[in-house]
């Protein structure tokens, strides 16, 4: 009678580990494609397949959808320094922002993606390429997605002036 009472508690910790083993893959499943989180920094936006809408998130954090029907994109809202380089001197910085009431705008022109600003100044992001082709637009056209925070001349800057004299 014992070995029957062993074999039964065996049976039961080893559904009861099945269990868990398929109830954590499911769960892995689950954050894989339901699950998407946008940073406390970046603009979140959620594009459905099924209307072509586009709905800006009111909130950062884990985002709840539905997979290949909705996806969802971040937009980098921290300050970024634009340059103009020309043979390995700064010309004309400016540091700029993405301004979230241009959203529709710049998806218009520059359609559905995750704009991240994750360059550095030698090999600059896509996104940094965009805005700086927009902070320096010499038309004198202001765009709604892009606020000029600051302006960085060789003027304003005393030992980079004496540097374009020589």
């Amino acid at each position: 009678m014992e070995l029957n009472t062993d074999s039964r508690a065996a049976k039961a910790v080893g559904g009861l580990a099945i269990f868990f083993v398929v109830a954590l893959f499911a769960l892995l499943v689950f954050r894989i494609m339901f699950v998407n989180f946008v940073d406390n920094y970046e603009l979140g936006y959620k594009f459905d397949a099924r209307t072509g809408q586009i709905e800006i998130l009111k909130q950062s954090g884990y985002v709840v959808t539905l997979p290949f029907l909705v996806t969802v994109h971040t937009v980098d809202l921290r300050p970024m320094q634009v340059c103009i380089n020309a043979n390995a001197r700064v010309l004309n910085c400016k540091l700029v922002k993405f301004n979230p009431d241009g959203l529709q705008k710049f998806l218009s022109w520059h359609g559905r993606a995750d704009y991240a600003n994750d360059g550095i100044q030698e090999q600059p992001s896509n996104f940094n390429k965009i805005m700086m082709s927009y902070a320096f637009d010499g038309s004198g056209n202001t765009y709604p997605f892009l606020t000029i925070l600051r302006e960085l001349k060789p003027e304003d800057r005393p030992e980079l002036e004496q540097e374009i004299k020589k």
